[in-house]
């Protein structure tokens, strides 16, 4: 962040409007740096960090903007929410929620962001990994009927080695902009001849279109130019594109209108039912930009999310929605699948033989679709399934050298979003076929590695840029490597003092040392060795067991102090521990009526199943507990069960109990007498390679070990203090149920 802020944008309003959600900054923002949605700010690039972010769910667009204040350390960060919209008297909006978080990991900040955006806008996450070939980086435009059939032929012809779901005809085939049930004379047969053989050969047809865009030639122009969004008296231009038009200009839907609605839902219908159920819908900025619409209320947002929905409610549940060019909040729920940043090309650099000023970031480039791929990876299945644009794996027809290749193949992979590739397949060499199938098995292993994504960019607030990516699971970790400079670069591997690398797309081996010399625009991609241990760290009041000791003994011995001494806590007058020794210390229950009482404490059904279950698999199991050690080992005697914990201390004086914090952590926000995030970062501590499952119900106590955990499971309380901070967990009933879903992570780790 420097004092200059962001440069003015060198090429007008109109086309910095495509890119942001702001054509022109708001006055007064010189100076200020600009980030649509969602920014992270930090002094180093492993140091603390601070997120501010709209959570967008398509009635608003938000931006954060930044700068330094003075020569120190200190930034200013303010977040706006532009409603945009026309209320008329006693009328209110709610906006836009912001959330602003501090933390020590960046990667984690932007993990929780998506998240808790992706719970507030219902974001679909579930859909399978998707894998595919495209027709657009080897055909573009000119791509013919033949040229779709002669490849569907070779992919059905090589299962074996391309293992993929999809066939997608992209830009070329049809009639005019804007008539997408018409081809041209390169598709004589028309759409649903094609649908029904990619059908019939084994895979899922899929079908561009760019649904919110609309040029002269075309029968929707003729029959409804009051569809279309306006500038003026004149048609709004919502982009420039020759290839489309003879006039250049192409217009824009304007989804303020019910009719325009209707029209949407229809075209997809149709669509899906010719067969085509994966849809790729691109341009959809061009019902996003600053143009006048018919029903002034509905916010530019609005306009987009209603055309999506519209899209959907056509389509269906099952079809599977891409969005491309496409600002991002309005999409979250709607959508399964996302492209996150600009087209690939088969060139490192931008080959535009124009340059407009401005716009070199987002030309189609492989190095510019790398840096979003990059710094996006938090997206995957917290929003939708990222799709980070082909693979172009073809060693002849482009300009990729072999180590460019390589490393776009080991980004795709390593970050395990979709994976299409746009090769002409029958011109493709062995290694060829050999580079897209590693790839493709690369990336659908990253994928399964948990149900959200698992891939994160190492030094994603360095300055240098993106070195490393790492995704690791329960199983060996891979660790892609990059150099995206023009000179050569040495790059260290975090390779286990004595343990050997596997170089995967024929990556060289490492150097002594456990680092890799790269040349310009190359990469490596490593499987590392060693097993990520489980361990299994449970919370017993209202956990394991299915009563809170110390709270039931509470409301039977001091209940009457009990209400007064809660709402100290509730204002923050005291800890959670100082509550506990205000309440507990000096109780008197004598050690026969304690001893009675805990006779009366049941059990989780699945607790004595859950201990069984991590002994027969040699997984550590700890109990830590807010409660007692007294309490603990009496129950472990009544229902013959045996755990480790850590707890407070208990001791009696005659018959009243004298409490001592068992694990206090006083740099931890819970402020409890043992304080599980500290049990459970110190057991990391000596176990690096520790995969830690946390499993909880209170919100006071289980909190920060939630937080801590690789893998939280949470019900009652600490559910929704989890959805609060946008931080995932896996729901409970019971500990059987916890059982359950260890038992296939527990597999996964390759030590059944």
């Amino acid at each position: 962040l420097d004092a200059a802020g962001d440069p003015p944008f060198p090429s007008g309003a109109w086309l910095r409007g495509m890119h942001h959600a702001v054509g022109a900054p708001p006055a007064g923002r010189e100076g200020w740096h600009e980030s649509d949605i969602v920014t992270v700010a930090g002094g180093s690039p492993d140091g603390p960090a601070c997120l501010v972010g709209v959570l967008e769910t398509g009635t608003a667009f938000g931006s954060v903007y930044l700068r330094r204040l003075g020569l120190g350390e200190a930034v200013s960060i303010e977040a706006e929410v532009r409603l945009e919209t026309v209320l008329g008297p006693g009328e209110s909006r709610r906006l836009e929620s912001v959330r602003v978080a501090l933390g020590d990991d960046a990667n984690r900040l932007l993990e929780c962001f998506a998240e808790l955006w992706g719970r507030t806008a219902g974001a679909r996450t579930r859909a399978p990994f998707q894998a595919g070939w495209c027709s657009w980086y080897h055909f573009f435009h000119e791509v013919t009927e033949d040229h779709l059939l002669r490849n569907l032929d070779a992919l059905a012809g090589a299962r074996d080695a391309f293992p993929i779901d999809v066939i997608q005809l992209d830009d070329g085939y049809q009639r005019a902009i804007g008539d997408w049930l018409e081809t041209n004379e390169k598709f004589p047969r028309g759409l649903a001849p094609l649908a029904r053989d990619i059908a019939d050969a084994g895979f899922r047809p899929g079908l561009w279109t760019a649904p919110f865009c609309v040029v002269p030639e075309s029968q929707v122009y003729r029959d409804h130019p009051d569809w279309l969004l306006q500038n003026g008296d004149e048609h709004f231009r919502a982009l420039a594109h020759p290839q489309w038009t003879p006039s250049v200009w192409v217009q824009g839907l304007d989804t303020s209108q019910d009719a325009v609605l209707r029209h949407l839902r229809q075209l997809f219908a149709s669509l899906v039912e010719m067969g085509f159920t994966y849809l790729k819908l691109d341009f959809l900025h061009a019902v996003a930009m600053r143009a006048d619409a018919s029903d002034p209320r509905v916010s530019r947002a609005e306009r987009l999310r209603r055309g999506l929905e519209a899209v959907r409610e056509g389509a269906g549940e099952a079809a599977f929605l891409l969005g491309c060019g496409c600002p991002l909040g309005p999409a979250v729920g709607v959508v399964d699948g996302m492209r996150i940043g600009p087209d690939v090309a088969p060139s490192w650099e931008h080959a535009s033989p124009a340059i407009i000023p401005g716009l070199e970031p987002v030309l189609p480039s492989t190095k510019n679709a790398l840096r979003s791929i990059l710094h996006r990876a938090w997206m995957h299945r917290r929003l939708w399934l990222n799709d980070p644009d082909c693979l172009m794996a073809r060693s002849a027809d482009t300009g990729l050298n072999a180590d460019e290749i390589r490393s776009l193949a080991a980004v795709i992979g390593s970050t395990g979003g979709m994976l299409v590739f746009s090769d002409d397949v029958p011109g493709l060499t062995g290694a060829d076929r050999a580079c897209i199938g590693e790839t493709l098995g690369l990336a659908r292993e990253v994928d399964a590695l948990g149900s959200r994504g698992v891939a994160r960019a190492r030094g994603l607030l360095d300055p240098a840029g993106i070195e490393a990516v790492v995704a690791s699971g329960m199983e060996d970790a891979l660790v892609a490597v990059l150099n995206s400079a023009e000179a050569p670069a040495q790059r260290a591997v975090p390779l286990a003092a004595g343990a050997e690398s596997q170089p995967l797309l024929g990556s060289p081996g490492l150097e002594a040392g456990a680092s890799v010399t790269l040349g310009p625009h190359a990469s490596a991609i490593y499987r590392l060795p060693g097993v990520r241990k489980l361990a299994v760290f449970c919370d017993f009041d209202g956990t394991f067991s299915v009563q809170d000791v110390g709270a039931t003994l509470a409301r039977q011995r001091a209940g009457e102090r009990r209400p007064a001494l809660w709402a100290r806590y509730e204002r923050g007058e005291i800890t959670a521990w100082d509550y506990n020794m205000l309440l507990l210390n000096g109780l008197v229950v004598p050690e026969e009526e304690l001893d009675t009482f805990l006779k009366t404490i049941e059990l989780d059904i699945g607790a004595v199943a859950l201990v069984r279950w991590c002994a027969d698999r040699g997984v550590p199991f700890r109990i830590l507990s807010d409660g007692f050690d007294r309490n603990l080992d009496g129950l472990q005697r009544i229902h013959g069960v045996a755990f480790e914990y850590d707890a407070n201390r208990l001791r009696y004086e005659g018959d009243a109990w004298r409490i001592e914090a068992g694990f206090p952590n006083p740099e931890c926000f819970c402020g409890t007498g043992t304080c599980k995030r500290g049990r459970i970062a110190a057991y990391r501590r000596a176990h690096p390679r520790a995969f830690c499952v946390h499993v909880g119900n209170g919100r006071v106590s289980d909190l920060c070990g939630a937080i801590e955990a690789d893998l939280t499971f949470a019900k009652d309380t600490l559910a929704p203090a989890l959805e609060t901070r946008g931080i995932p967990y896996e729901p409970f009933a019971n500990l059987t149920d916890v059982v359950s879903t260890l038992e296939p992570l527990w597999a996964q780790s390759g030590v059944a």
